[in-house]
């Protein structure tokens, strides 16, 4: 009789571990961070950049501890095709990449389950090193408010739209919200599709001159010049809101002078050192500042921070270093169909190998 009180306790109490471990998962995924980085660097990003088997691990970020190849993404709000489109980012970077990759994800409570499901998903099919930091949007989002109040009047459409959310405005202030050591990172909306690897396109800042605080690819719709129309009007000599091969229909092999159509930040390169030691561009941030510049251009927005890029871009040329429209072949073709049917295909022209598809307005990417 006791022999069987023993066994009775023993499978009981076996029921209770196994339950444990089970639900040990769920009880990570409620800690803000979780350091996997054993004291002996045995685990670094540089030893398994050198192996070939599948490490997923949440961090909170320090340069010892992980990778300084950082992206970060917006994913809030999760609907169904939201999570379609950052099912396919994630796919297309872990597939081309041959560097461990830190993925930082702005996201919310009810998004945050989704993001890691993602994740872990990829991460079975490809054999890659990500290190995962998760940062609350409304924490984010408090600490560039005086960026968004800035920025609002001039560069949302009606209240309570898409671009009106002060996240939209983010690369602006996000300086503030990474680790103060963290020197450089790419900001890309998760509606895009890598067709190259990744570290090409971290290659891009060696290119960057010592001016050069951003990186961004030329905006390849009209969507400036129909903006830019009143100052267009008094300015006609103007290149602002002309397209960046403005001769691509030409036959004739020369020399070619880009336009200016503005700028598209469905991806920005972002060099944190230069931008935190700019008294040009904080200056600029000011709310008088905006105001100006804005008067002066007559310009009325509704796309958020690639605005303001756009603006700034234009006004001080130094600050932003021009991207190769390969790494960001926007599809969106609206504008198309809205007055510009005549001269739309000479600013969507692209030259070169695309490396990577942005698929805005809820276009679809090439197969």
């Amino acid at each position: 009789m006791t022999m069987n009180k023993i066994l009775l306790v023993l499978i009981v109490a076996s029921g209770f571990v196994l339950i444990f471990y089970a639900n040990n998962d769920i009880l990570t995924r409620k800690k803000l961070f979780s350091l996997f980085q054993s004291d002996n660097g045995h685990n670094s990003a540089a030893n398994h950049h050198k192996t070939n088997f599948t490490d997923i691990r949440r961090v909170k970020y320090t340069p010892r501890n992980t990778t300084e190849y950082n992206i970060f993404v917006i994913y809030t709000r999760e609907t169904f095709v939201l999570k379609t489109k950052f099912e396919l980012f994630v796919k297309s970077l872990l597939k081309y990449t041959s560097i461990p990759l830190h993925l930082h994800i702005v996201t919310d409570e009810r998004s945050e389950l989704s993001v890691e499901d993602v994740l872990k998903k990829e991460l079975n099919e490809y054999h890659r090193v990500v290190f995962y930091t998760l940062y609350n949007m409304a924490d984010s989002a408090a600490k560039i408010s005086d960026i968004s109040k800035a920025m609002m009047p001039h560069f949302n459409s009606n209240p309570g739209s898409y671009y009106s959310d002060a996240l939209f405005y983010l690369s602006l202030g996000l300086h503030r919200i990474v680790d103060p050591n963290m020197s450089k990172a790419i900001l890309i909306d998760c509606d895009v599709v890598f067709r190259s690897d990744v570290k090409r396109l971290f290659d891009e800042f060696e290119k960057f001159s010592t001016e050069n605080l951003f990186g961004l690819a030329p905006e390849l719709t009209p969507v400036y010049r129909h903006i830019l129309y009143k100052y267009r009007r008094l300015n006609p000599n103007t290149n602002f809101g002309n397209p960046y091969y403005p001769n691509a229909k030409s036959k004739k092999k020369r020399k070619k002078k880009h336009g200016y159509p503005g700028l598209n930040s469905g991806v920005v390169l972002l060099n944190f050192d230069k931008i935190r030691n700019s008294k040009l561009f904080h200056e600029n941030l000011k709310a008088e500042n905006v105001n100006r510049i804005s008067k002066k251009y007559f310009f009325k927005g509704h796309l958020g921070d690639q605005d303001f890029y756009t603006l700034l871009g234009y006004e001080f040329p130094g600050l932003i270093y021009r991207l190769d429209c390969v790494w960001n072949r926007q599809l969106c073709t609206w504008w198309k169909t809205h007055g510009y049917s005549e001269i739309f295909d000479i600013f969507f022209h692209c030259e070169g190998k695309i490396r990577l598809y942005h698929g805005n307005c809820n276009t679809r990417v090439p197969e």
